[in-house]
Protein backbone atom coordinates (compact mmCIF):
# COMPACT_ATOMS: atom_id res chain seq x y z
CA UNK A 1 0.00 0.00 0.00
CA UNK A 2 2.91 2.26 0.41
CA UNK A 3 3.94 2.24 -3.00
CA UNK A 4 0.02 2.73 -4.08
CA UNK A 5 0.33 6.05 -1.82
CA UNK A 6 3.92 7.62 -2.76
CA UNK A 7 2.05 8.48 -6.26
CA UNK A 8 -0.68 9.82 -4.83
CA UNK A 9 1.56 12.02 -3.10
CA UNK A 10 2.96 13.16 -6.20
CA UNK A 11 0.15 15.45 -6.56
CA UNK A 12 1.05 18.69 -7.08
CA UNK A 13 -0.50 21.62 -4.46
CA UNK A 14 -2.30 23.28 -6.63
CA UNK A 15 -3.79 20.46 -8.43
CA UNK A 16 -7.02 20.49 -6.51
CA UNK A 17 -8.48 24.04 -5.09
CA UNK A 18 -10.58 22.86 -2.74
CA UNK A 19 -12.80 20.53 -4.88
CA UNK A 20 -15.43 18.56 -2.56
CA UNK A 21 -16.04 14.68 -3.52
CA UNK A 22 -18.63 12.86 -1.50
CA UNK A 23 -17.49 8.72 -0.84
CA UNK A 24 -20.29 6.49 -0.14
CA UNK A 25 -18.30 3.80 1.10
CA UNK A 26 -20.37 0.71 1.81
CA UNK A 27 -17.37 -1.83 1.77
CA UNK A 28 -17.76 -4.24 4.76
CA UNK A 29 -13.86 -5.37 5.52
CA UNK A 30 -11.33 -3.44 7.25
CA UNK A 31 -9.09 -3.83 4.64
CA UNK A 32 -11.08 -1.76 2.50
CA UNK A 33 -12.37 1.05 4.61
CA UNK A 34 -8.34 1.25 5.82
CA UNK A 35 -7.51 1.96 1.84
CA UNK A 36 -10.17 4.17 1.77
CA UNK A 37 -8.72 5.98 4.92
CA UNK A 38 -5.03 6.05 3.83
CA UNK A 39 -5.90 7.49 0.32
CA UNK A 40 -8.48 10.70 2.03
CA UNK A 41 -5.97 11.36 4.49
CA UNK A 42 -2.97 11.39 1.34
CA UNK A 43 -5.79 13.40 -1.02
CA UNK A 44 -6.55 15.85 1.70
CA UNK A 45 -3.38 17.85 2.38
CA UNK A 46 -3.61 18.79 -1.74
CA UNK A 47 -7.07 20.76 -1.24
CA UNK A 48 -10.00 17.60 -1.51
CA UNK A 49 -12.63 18.02 0.68
CA UNK A 50 -14.08 14.66 1.72
CA UNK A 51 -17.72 13.91 3.03
CA UNK A 52 -18.36 10.00 3.59
CA UNK A 53 -21.76 8.52 3.99
CA UNK A 54 -22.22 4.18 4.51
CA UNK A 55 -25.84 4.81 2.58
CA UNK A 56 -26.73 5.44 -0.86
CA UNK A 57 -28.37 8.70 -0.99
CA UNK A 58 -32.16 8.81 -1.98
CA UNK A 59 -33.75 11.85 -1.13
CA UNK A 60 -33.21 15.65 -1.80
CA UNK A 61 -29.53 16.36 -0.97
CA UNK A 62 -29.37 18.53 2.26
CA UNK A 63 -25.54 18.56 2.39
CA UNK A 64 -22.63 20.77 0.39
CA UNK A 65 -22.76 20.22 -3.16
CA UNK A 66 -19.88 18.51 -4.59
CA UNK A 67 -17.89 17.67 -7.64
CA UNK A 68 -17.28 14.14 -7.82
CA UNK A 69 -18.78 11.34 -5.85
CA UNK A 70 -16.94 8.20 -5.07
CA UNK A 71 -19.46 4.77 -4.70
CA UNK A 72 -17.58 1.79 -3.00
CA UNK A 73 -20.32 -1.08 -2.87
CA UNK A 74 -20.82 -3.66 -0.56
CA UNK A 75 -19.99 -5.96 -2.81
CA UNK A 76 -18.31 -6.40 -6.12
CA UNK A 77 -15.33 -6.00 -8.01
CA UNK A 78 -15.80 -2.39 -9.09
CA UNK A 79 -15.32 1.14 -7.40
CA UNK A 80 -17.78 3.78 -9.15
CA UNK A 81 -16.77 6.95 -10.08
CA UNK A 82 -18.90 9.84 -11.15
CA UNK A 83 -17.84 13.45 -12.15
CA UNK A 84 -20.94 15.62 -12.93
CA UNK A 85 -21.29 14.67 -16.54
CA UNK A 86 -19.20 13.07 -19.09
CA UNK A 87 -15.40 13.65 -18.33
CA UNK A 88 -14.65 14.78 -21.97
CA UNK A 89 -16.85 17.67 -21.33
CA UNK A 90 -15.80 18.84 -17.83
CA UNK A 91 -13.71 22.16 -17.92
CA UNK A 92 -10.23 21.05 -18.25
CA UNK A 93 -9.06 21.60 -14.29
CA UNK A 94 -11.79 19.08 -13.58
CA UNK A 95 -11.07 16.99 -16.26
CA UNK A 96 -7.22 16.74 -14.52
CA UNK A 97 -8.67 16.27 -10.98
CA UNK A 98 -10.84 13.70 -11.91
CA UNK A 99 -7.89 11.50 -13.87
CA UNK A 100 -5.90 11.98 -11.09
CA UNK A 101 -8.66 11.13 -8.58
CA UNK A 102 -9.22 7.69 -10.37
CA UNK A 103 -5.23 7.00 -10.78
CA UNK A 104 -5.44 7.68 -7.25
CA UNK A 105 -8.32 4.87 -5.84
CA UNK A 106 -6.72 2.47 -8.49
CA UNK A 107 -3.58 2.48 -7.05
CA UNK A 108 -5.39 2.48 -3.60
CA UNK A 109 -7.20 -0.35 -4.32
CA UNK A 110 -4.78 -1.99 -6.69
CA UNK A 111 -5.91 -5.84 -6.95
CA UNK A 112 -8.61 -5.56 -4.79
CA UNK A 113 -11.43 -3.66 -7.08
CA UNK A 114 -11.26 -1.22 -10.10
CA UNK A 115 -11.91 1.99 -10.75
CA UNK A 116 -14.47 2.48 -13.46
CA UNK A 117 -16.29 5.36 -14.79
CA UNK A 118 -18.13 7.33 -17.15
CA UNK A 119 -16.07 6.49 -20.01
CA UNK A 120 -15.49 3.02 -19.06
CA UNK A 121 -19.06 1.92 -18.24
CA UNK A 122 -22.22 3.34 -18.34
CA UNK A 123 -23.49 2.36 -14.43
CA UNK A 124 -21.37 5.54 -13.63
CA UNK A 125 -23.08 7.86 -15.86
CA UNK A 126 -26.75 6.55 -15.13
CA UNK A 127 -25.52 7.16 -11.03
CA UNK A 128 -24.41 10.55 -11.94
CA UNK A 129 -27.33 11.27 -13.18
CA UNK A 130 -29.34 9.93 -10.36
CA UNK A 131 -26.75 11.87 -8.04
CA UNK A 132 -27.72 15.12 -10.29
CA UNK A 133 -31.42 14.42 -9.81
CA UNK A 134 -30.68 14.69 -6.07
CA UNK A 135 -28.72 17.95 -6.12
CA UNK A 136 -25.99 16.96 -4.70
CA UNK A 137 -23.77 17.83 -7.86
CA UNK A 138 -22.64 21.62 -7.52
CA UNK A 139 -20.99 23.99 -10.16
CA UNK A 140 -17.54 24.34 -10.36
Amino acid sequence: MRKALFLVLLFGVGAFAQLRVLVIDQSQTLAESMRLLALVRALKPHGLVFEAITHFPTTPWTGEPVLFVVYIPAQGPYIWFCPPGLEANLPQPLQEAAQKIKAALAQAFLGVREVRGPAEDLYPLLLALHFGSLGVFGRP
